[in-house]
């Protein structure tokens, strides 16, 4: 995993476009798609101005990036892992938060019910 894949996520679920995300930023909408391919990495200047476009700290991105929740050191958290920032993943929260009360809790009725049924059949 690659900090530009912890910036994508948090673009898209802050619903921002890259030129948005760019402008707020003040760079090239093209220097962001690199970054976000983890085909170059933000300067230090460049990433805190990402983080203040994106509403959250350095810290947290880097906290991410390393698979822990900011702030959360103790052993009962659930780690963050790379497959936390897949499309996938990023399109199922960005789904999630689009269903009724009712039809988040059925969702995740129906996921406990499938991570019952791959454990016993394991």
């Amino acid at each position: 995993m690659h900090i530009g894949q912890i910036i994508y996520a948090l673009r898209r679920e802050k619903g921002l476009t890259q030129e948005a995300l760019a402008l707020a930023a003040e760079t090239a909408t093209s220097n962001l798609s690199r970054i976000e391919k983890g085909q170059r990495r933000p300067s230090g200047a460049l990433l805190e101005r990402l983080a203040l476009a994106l509403e959250t700290s350095v810290t947290a991105i880097y906290a991410s990036l390393e698979g822990v929740q900011e702030g959360h050191v103790s052993s009962t958290s659930e780690p963050i892992q790379a497959s936390d920032f897949t499309r996938d993943a990023i399109q199922l929260r960005e789904s999630f938060r689009d269903l009724t009360p009712e039809n988040q809790r059925l969702t995740l009725e129906f996921v406990r019910m499938l991570r019952r049924l791959q454990t016993s059949t394991t």
